[in-house]
């Protein structure tokens, strides 16, 4: 992995399936992701997890359209 890679979140319930960035190395087994949406309340504040590699997957801009449409729904349905 590298920093910008664009990845879908598979792992904590609230953000799975959201679209997010690489935003830095924590250490040797975790990553910093910037969520593209906010799907809480505050949609003004950027959403930053710590995940293990086995919490996301990587893809590519093709596939951040279809990303975004399912947050979208997610987001409606809150």
């Amino acid at each position: 992995m590298k920093i910008g890679t664009l990845v879908r979140v598979i792992y904590t319930e609230y953000a799975a399936h959201l679209i997010g960035v690489i935003q830095a190395e924590e250490n040797k087994r975790r990553w910093i992701v910037r969520l593209e949406v906010n799907p809480f309340e505050d949609d003004n504040k950027p959403v930053l997890l710590s995940l293990t590699e086995s919490d996301f997957e990587a893809i590519d801009s093709s596939q951040k359209n279809l990303g975004n449409r399912f947050e979208i729904i997610l987001v409606l349905k809150a």
